[in-house]
């Protein structure tokens, strides 16, 4: 379908500067900007600009998602003011990096692109997950939209050695959503796994799991809030409190008595945690490095041509880790491109809140 309408809008809100436009050959993705966010600039199109995919010619190519927000956050999503009257479903909510379901005109294959892009790295290696699932049967004129999960993108929940796509809702391009029922019998044929379901009261005291980020509330009108663990939010408190940077070098065991006195207290007594966390991205890395390495060796020996190992990486090594296997092949230090890509990683965080 076509919306001429609403991608007008979209590139007037681009040019205002509260939406971004990712175009790779004939598709553009929306994206609404960090500004919009933090400045609290919303209205009706850039709402819809988290991951909205057009063609030139007008048409929608993929609908995932509008923007919502946390329990409490903003008027219409205070307890008073939820549509309890059209019953409500809580479901889990998942740590991964959101994937949006795409059929490409060009070539009608399935891919994933993330809220910001159509080639980030999880765009790419969610499209490569996509190969294990029974894709035939998702109708090629709806969005399925996805939680990427798998080892190397740990954000903040450890779902321990997990590589998985679970299917969180499903979208028509005229914006119209599938009832979960529905969904759910989609996600049986294709093999994927559905958010976990609680039967807890929003009303009362709210229990939350260890290792959890919290739920994500959808009423029967399709209104969804999050609800994020008092745990998960203190993570991401410190790290906003925070340059990237300055979290990067205090890991690295640099002097950081500055940046403790810049926290505020009940955020400067959790900062071991923050430290343990930081650390924990950069050893995952390295062992997921060092397994990929081996699992090379294993499979080529250690003599085979340098042809032959570049092309094993390339097939089953995930982009961010390519470049740190290859500099194992050639006995080189790794450190600093590994704290890079935990820099990068801590950097992209907390935008979601």
């Amino acid at each position: 379908m076509k919306d001429h309408k609403l991608l007008n809008a979209l590139w007037k809100e681009v040019e205002e500067g509260r939406v971004n436009a990712n175009s790779v050959g004939d598709l553009t993705l929306f994206k609404y900007t960090q500004e919009t966010h933090i400045k609290d600039l919303w209205n009706d199109a850039n709402r819809q600009a988290r991951g909205i995919i057009f063609r030139a010619d007008g048409t929608i190519v993929a609908r995932p998602f509008s923007k919502f927000f946390n329990l409490n956050e903003r008027p219409e999503t205070e307890l008073k003011n939820l549509p309890w009257s059209e019953g409500v479903e809580v479901y889990e909510k998942l740590d991964g990096s959101c994937g949006t379901g795409y059929v490409h005109p060009n070539n009608r294959f399935w891919y994933l692109a993330t809220p910001g892009s159509m080639e980030s790295e999880q765009a790419i290696e969610g499209t490569r997950m996509l190969e294990d699932y029974a894709m035939w049967h998702m109708p090629l004129d709806c969005t399925p939209v996805f939680e990427i999960i798998y080892p190397e993108n740990r954000i903040v929940v450890d779902y321990r050695g997990k590589r998985e796509l679970v299917l969180l809702a499903i979208f028509e391009h005229n914006g119209e959503e599938w009832h979960p029922r529905r969904v759910d019998q989609m996600a049986e044929l294709c093999g994927f796994r559905r958010p976990k379901r609680y039967d807890i009261d929003l009303q009362c005291d709210i229990p939350f799991e260890d290792n959890h980020e919290g739920y994500v509330c959808r009423f029967g009108n399709g209104f969804r809030v999050k609800v994020k663990s008092p745990a998960y939010l203190r993570v991401h408190r410190i790290l906003n409190h925070m340059t990237p940077k300055g979290v990067v070098d205090l890991i690295r065991g640099k002097e950081y008595g500055v940046t403790l006195a810049q926290l505020p207290k009940e955020i400067a007594k959790d900062f071991d945690d923050i430290r343990a966390y930081v650390q924990g991205l950069y050893n995952d890395i390295l062992t997921d490095t060092h397994k990929a390495h081996n699992s090379l060796l294993e499979a080529l020996g250690d003599n085979a041509a340098r042809k032959d190992k570049a092309m094993w990486i390339q097939q089953n090594v995930p982009n961010a880790l390519c470049g740190f296997v290859f500099a194992l092949l050639d006995d080189k230090d790794i450190e600093d491109k590994m704290w890079r890509l935990v820099l990068e990683k801590v950097k992209n965080e907390g935008e979601e809140l």
